[in-house]
């Protein structure tokens, strides 16, 4: 009866630690596709504002041409001839207000003075404010241009004529050609394969969408994204890579320096043609086994891009094993207590303490799934957790629930200019002033990166808006010391919502993030209460 008791012991004892393990892998592949839809996520939002930014300023520049929308630019006296070059500049701006808000119209032959030519050179000059505008929300953008058939160019922001001007060079360019007539038929925007960058800024991906006047085409408006821009959105733990149709490498999480050459995906990953085919052959957001690896691929709406997330499996396997290694240690104990009951009864005692631990354990990993340790607020994950056991479920004793959402301003600044660590800092001051003005029963949390909600519970919306404000005001008036008697100052943009009980919390935030949304737009650094209009 014994032998029996124990074979039956020991089995499930096996059958935690195989569960655990298999526990653990499946939550690490569920890992990777949650990290790669949050980088698809972010990859999409810059798509999608680059094509709708740029197929507004085409359809602005169709139409300023077509339908005689023509009014001159003050800008266009600055225009200067030079004789010795037979070339024209807007150098004349330089150092002016209007420098900040304009870009630099360079191009060859003499100033158009009338015709269609002169309203040409009046649309690209009305650009400016587009492309001021388009700047403001696409900060990462290398440059903003229009380049016309006519032998000049206005790119934004501006670019003195000594560092860079027109030359007829430009128009051989893929951003330039992929929009003719002849390779877009349907007139509509199109992304360029990777390209060398005229203007110095090194690898890039362009969309153009090109210009017509009674069905001649004229030019086109462009926007550049430079490789090193994007890799940095997709920096995570896994190896992640972003490639266009010619399988050229757009971005990449890996370490790797874009200078002046053209990374091919195959030749980075050295695979095989047929390896190659299979991936790009994978469906879509979706995660696969595929040799050594397991792949998640996307592939995106309004980009001929793939995104791929590589990740051995034995990195994988090799994780999910040493989280099942304290399990296996116990349940071996556990297992050696069992076998010693018939001798002694006092392994009895033994044998709880050693389940309490493994399930004080399992509770300390259950809790600390829910805590930021790096600001001591608790994350997403714990947010949720709190509103679902205290909000939810008490809701008709609860009278008012405003979510808040900040965002740090300009926060890549202090990981570019210092280090990750001085970001770090950042994110730690700036969550402690937060804890100390809200009370015991509100939540701070770390939405993720540079993003921080605030739930206040009991509180009014006027009272939670004073209470903000304070908070923006302390961390603007904070001075947060770092290396080498360096201060690093911060902003942050907030949005605040009330939580409507009809909605759920995730549309409450959405409303929050709304409203910081139109403070980020309206020079930031301010507190933005949500209203229907918002949205």
């Amino acid at each position: 009866m014994g032998k029996i008791k124990r074979m039956i012991f020991f089995s499930f004892i096996s059958a935690i630690i195989i569960f655990t393990f298999l526990y653990q892998y499946i939550f690490l592949i569920r890992n990777i596709e949650e990290t790669a839809k949050s980088k698809e996520a972010t990859i999409n939002k810059y798509i999608d504002m680059s094509k709708g930014f740029i197929d507004l300023v085409a359809l602005y520049g169709n139409d300023f041409l077509e339908y005689g929308i023509h009014t001159e630019s003050n800008l266009y006296d600055y225009l200067q001839y030079d004789s010795s070059s037979d070339t024209y500049n807007l150098d004349a701006i330089e150092d002016t207000e209007y420098q900040k808000v304009s870009g630099s119209l360079t191009g060859t032959g003499k100033i158009p003075d009338t015709g269609i030519y002169r309203c040409e050179i009046d649309l690209a000059l009305h650009f400016n404010r587009d492309f001021n505008s388009i700047y403001s929300k696409i900060p990462d953008a290398a440059w903003i241009y229009y380049t016309s058939r006519n032998n000049f160019i206005n790119i934004y922001p501006f670019i003195s004529s000594k560092d860079f001007s027109f030359d007829n060079a430009l128009q051989a360019e893929k951003f330039y050609t992929c929009v003719m007539p002849e390779n877009d038929p349907l007139r509509e925007s199109v992304w360029t394969p990777v390209y060398l960058d005229h203007a110095g800024k090194g690898l890039m991906v362009t969309l153009s969408s090109p210009i017509y006047y009674e069905d001649t085409f004229l030019g086109a408006v462009s926007i550049d994204l430079t490789n090193n821009m994007l890799s940095d959105i997709i920096q995570s733990p896994y190896s992640a890579y972003i490639v266009d149709e010619t399988d050229s490498v757009v971005a990449t999480s890996d370490n790797v320096e874009f200078e002046d050459e053209i990374i091919k995906f195959q030749s980075l990953l050295h695979v095989s043609q047929s390896e190659l085919q299979k991936m790009n052959e994978l469906g879509n957001n979706e995660t696969t086994r595929l040799g050594k690896y397991y792949i998640y691929s996307v592939s995106f709406p309004h980009a001929p891009w793939k995104m791929y997330f590589l990740v051995p499996i034995w990195a994988i396997a090799s994780k999910a094993l040493l989280f099942t290694l304290p399990v296996s240690v116990i349940c071996l104990l556990l297992l050696l207590a069992f076998s010693q009951i018939e001798k002694r009864k006092i392994t009895e005692i033994q044998l709880k303490d050693s389940l309490k631990e493994l399930t004080s354990y399992q509770t300390l990993l259950e809790n600390a799934a829910k805590y930021d340790f790096l600001t001591g607020t608790v994350n997403r994950r714990g947010l949720f957790d709190i509103y679902s056991k205290n909000i939810e479920a008490e809701r008709e004793k609860i009278n008012s629930v405003i979510f808040i959402m900040g965002d740090i301003d300009l926060f890549k600044k202090f990981n570019d200019t210092y280090g990750h660590a001085a970001g770090d800092k950042v994110l730690k001051e700036i969550a402690a002033i937060m804890q100390k003005y809200v009370s015991r029963d509100d939540v701070v949390c770390r939405w993720g990166g540079e993003e921080f909600v605030i739930m206040m519970i009991g509180r009014t919306y006027e009272e939670s808006m004073l209470v903000t404000e304070k908070i923006r005001k302390e961390i603007e008036e904070t001075v947060i010391p770092w290396d080498n008697s360096v201060m690093l100052h911060a902003t942050i943009t907030f949005g605040v919502a009330e939580h409507d009980r009809s909605d759920s919390i995730e549309e409450s935030i959405s409303k929050a993030d709304a409203a910081l949304y139109i403070g980020k737009s309206n020079q930031r650094n301010q507190v933005v209460g949500f209203h229907p209009t918002v949205s």
